[in-house]
Order: structure tokens, then sequence, then C-alpha cells
């Protein structure tokens, strides 16, 4: 065990070195590192057919750094609250007026730009992202091929942008 770990020690913390800068957690990773690794040698895990053993043991020790410096990360992230009292029994789902007004606004100016696309852009752009149909149910219903309707709604919403920033951009310039 001793030559083992002797012999080892060096490759074991070239991988450490990647994921700790400190000292004492390099030696703290070491020992979980070597525990895992005898563990995995212990169940069979190495097959001297697929490579040698150092670059087993380098795979190895590097996966189990990543999952443990993930576990760790995950650890750290508290969830933050605002504690108060006047704090509201459940969130407002409704929009306010400014959210509403601008809403309205917008629908108004996509409104006005969709009566100047072809009516087959307007059909696609409507059945898709008003009614929400999926595109397999829209090619289906237009009989068109699925790569045809991805292609005919990309244009029908690159016309929609155009129209949008032909129009109402310069509207506020």
């Amino acid at each position: 065990m001793a030559a083992f770990l002797e012999r080892y020690r060096g490759l074991i913390y070239h991988c450490i070195g990647h994921f700790e800068q400190q000292s004492s957690g390099r030696d703290d990773l070491y020992q979980e590192l070597v525990l895992y690794i005898l563990e995995r040698l212990d169940k069979g895990s190495f097959n001297p057919e697929k490579g040698s053993l150092g670059t087993w043991l380098y795979r190895v020790a590097w996966c189990r750094c990543v999952d443990l410096k993930r576990r760790e990360r995950s650890r750290r992230r508290p969830q933050l609250t605002i504690v108060g009292d006047d704090m509201p029994e459940q969130v407002d789902e409704h929009p306010g007026p400014q959210e509403e007004a601008g809403t309205l606004e917008v629908s108004g100016y996509v409104r006005q730009a969709m009566c100047s696309l072809e009516p087959e852009q307007r059909i696609l752009l409507d059945r898709r992202f008003v009614q929400g149909d999926t595109l397999g149910k829209i090619s289906g219903d237009l009989s068109i091929s699925l790569e045809q309707t991805k292609y005919r709604l990309r244009r029908a919403t690159i016309s929609l942008r155009k129209v949008l920033l032909n129009e109402y951009a310069l509207e506020e310039a």
C-alpha cells in the first residue's frame, strides 16, 4: 500500500492542483481521492486491457474532483429571501398600469405590422405564436413538410421584424 501511494502520489496531486489551491484543501481532497480510488479498485473497476493504471487513476481522480467541486458549489448557494413585515401573502400576478399600457402599445404595433404581411405569413405567425400550435400540426394542416414550415415561419418572423423596425423605429426617431 505504501509503495502504491508513494508511486502515484504525484499523479493524484497533479490532478488535485487543478481544483484546489489551498494546501489544507489539497490534503483533504487527496485523502478523499485515495479512499475513492481504493474502493473503485476493490470493486474491480480497473480494466488493464483498456489502458494503464496511471491513466485510469488520473481519470478517476479528475472525475471525482469534478463531482466534489460541483457538490461543494451547490451547497454554497443559499436561497435568499427578503424578510419584512410589509411583504404580501401572495404575489400580485396582474400587470400594473405601466406594463398594461406598454403591452397594449406594443400589441398595437404588432397588429399593424401583421396587416402589412402576406396572408400566408400572417397565418403562420398567428398559428404558431397566438394559437400556440406545434410545427408538426401546422405543417400537417397546411400540407407542407416540417422543414418547409420552419423555413416559412422563419421568413415570416424576419419580415415582421423588418416591418416593425422600418416603420416604427423611424417614428420614434
